[in-house]
């Protein structure tokens, strides 16, 4: 027996799900770091009375795209960029989580952290500035520094940021506050050549243009899923009418 109603309200289903992610692309356009989302999806093939084809649609899972964003100049000295792969460690209530957000700033106690107030670690703990040191100095491969003499002549090192790659970054399951974290099959690798930009922030990698022409095309595949359903409905209450006054 086919199942054409149901078939559509598969495919409404899943164009119901593309729309969320979309509308979180575009919601997320303007957040530093942040990686496009997008969703993949299966047709099942059923057999048809007559010879047509037709197909259950199933929502796979998502996937983000981790390609890098554009860089952009702040002049911010807590301002940072990874022009490679790597994530910033972030130290949380729920445990260790990663990002390519580096909006970071100095909390009371002068601990350096995200704008949620998470500690970013360097050498596995928070890392404290002390803004009296002099202008903070960080280099591509991590390591901070405040200018104590104010001159350039005598740098304090104070540590070297935790930056760290993944074998599979698809496995990372996004949560709030543009942060990640990694279940327990893959292991984070240290970066040793992270090459960090000071005073630099990474965009969104989302495309606006590209995200309203995918929610325009989502948007009318729904309406015509509907349409269909409606006719569907309609056909068969004919029937069923004809049926009862036979």
């Amino acid at each position: 027996m086919e199942t054409p109603t149901y078939i559509a309200l598969s495919r409404q289903t899943i164009l119901q799900r593309q729309m969320d992610i979309i509308a979180n692309n575009l919601a997320n356009a303007a957040t530093p770091g942040y990686k496009a989302e997008n969703s993949l999806f299966a047709q099942h093939l059923i057999k048809a009375e007559r010879p047509r084809q037709l197909a259950y649609v199933e929502d796979i899972r998502s996937y983000r795209d981790f390609a890098a964003g554009p860089l952009q100049s702040t002049g911010n000295d807590l301002d940072l960029a990874i022009n490679g792969k790597g994530f910033f460690t972030i130290q949380t209530p729920e445990g260790t989580r990663y990002t390519r957000d580096g909006r970071f700033t100095l909390n009371a106690q002068g601990q350096l952290v995200t704008s949620e107030n998470f500690p970013v670690l360097a050498g596995g703990a928070p890392l404290t500035i002390d803004p009296a040191d002099g202008q903070v100095q960080i280099a591509k491969d991590g390591s901070v520094s405040t200018d104590r003499a104010r001159n350039g002549q005598f740098l304090n090192v104070l540590g070297r940021l935790d930056v760290v790659t993944f074998s599979d970054t698809q496995a990372l399951i996004a949560e709030n506050s543009n942060l990640y974290s990694a279940p327990a099959s893959i292991t984070p690798t240290n970066d040793l050549d992270p090459n960090i930009a000071q005073r630099m922030l990474e965009d969104s990698n989302v495309k606006p243009v590209v995200e309203l022409t995918s929610l325009i095309s989502v948007s009318r595949s729904y309406q015509a899923a509907q349409q269909f359903i409606n006719s569907e409905h309609e056909r068969q209450r004919k029937a069923i009418s004809a049926i009862v006054a036979s």
